[in-house]
């Protein structure tokens, strides 16, 4: 498993999403099965290289568990953003990941295609747990159970709609170890954030988080100024030493209340603005 250095007519648009919905909860079955059997512990270290352009006008974030490892990205659907998974006795590992699709319809038209896909399924057993509010608005709350050749499992799906985006947390374990990971799915829930502003943090956080991106930036504008691109400063051997990784560090050193997810997109928008600023 990589780390997180290698370690996003009606009739018509309602059948293409039902193509998306079935697509992700199948995902999400796939996530609780054997693929994660043997997680390894992983390390907060984006991609030099991998530098992202952000598409979405937000940033949609969660914190995970503590201690849950990094899935490994190259076996989920790219509408999985991010998945991480915990420890178990068992091959059907727990498991929290957050989906997203563009959309052109409501919350509750999105919600009925969901529930009538389960429906129709003779291993699926559904159930609308009610309306859940979030920072994105009002969402909807789903609990599903499935057989799988590894047991039942039990997820609880939180679904909103915000901007023609449907986000969808997905939360899951054995149903016989549902009740141990209750209390941290329901964090996980909670947590569920968006903003335009990955810095808009706490007061007193958001000042040192501005000082580190600022001496940040110093520190690349040098490096360009010994005659090299901006892709050749950012991945040079000594920026990477002496400024991006120190800097790295103090993100996942200071910054552990945020959660790993917050982390990665920070490194990473952080990336983006550097070689933005020299274009």
């Amino acid at each position: 498993m990589p780390s997180y250095a290698q370690a996003l007519t009606a009739a018509v648009a309602v059948h293409t999403v039902t193509n998306y919905i079935k697509f992700i909860l199948a995902t999400s079955c796939v996530l609780l099965g054997r693929c994660y059997s043997t997680p390894e512990n992983t390390a907060l270290e984006p991609p030099k290289t991998e530098i992202v352009t952000p598409k979405e006008a937000y940033h949609c974030y969660f914190i995970p568990p503590k201690g849950w490892d990094l899935a490994d990205q190259s076996k989920l659907s790219p509408r999985v953003k991010i998945c991480f998974i915990g420890k178990s006795s068992n091959n059907l590992l727990p498991s929290v990941n957050l989906a997203t699709e563009e959309v052109n319809i409501s919350l509750k038209a999105y919600i009925d295609i969901v529930k009538s896909d389960c429906e129709r399924d003779p291993n699926c057993v559904w159930r609308d747990l009610g309306k859940y509010n979030t920072p994105l608005g009002e969402g909807r709350l789903t609990e599903r159970e499935m057989k799988t050749k590894w047991g039942v499992s039990r997820q609880v799906q939180l679904i909103v709609i915000k901007d023609q985006r449907a986000y969808i947390l997905t939360a899951g374990a054995l149903k016989e170890e549902f009740s141990r990971h209750y209390q941290a799915f329901e964090n996980v829930l909670k947590s569920l954030t968006i903003t335009s502003d990955l810095t808009a943090i706490s007061p007193e956080k958001k000042e040192l988080l501005q000082k580190l991106i600022g001496n940040l930036q110093t520190e690349f504008t040098a490096a360009q100024n010994t005659g090299l691109s901006a892709t050749q400063a950012l991945e040079s051997k000594n920026f990477q030493k002496d400024s991006w990784k120190p800097f790295q560090q103090k993100i996942i050193n200071d910054f552990t209340e945020m959660g790993a997810y917050w982390q990665i997109l920070l490194l990473r928008d952080v990336q983006h603005q550097l070689l933005k600023r020299s274009t």
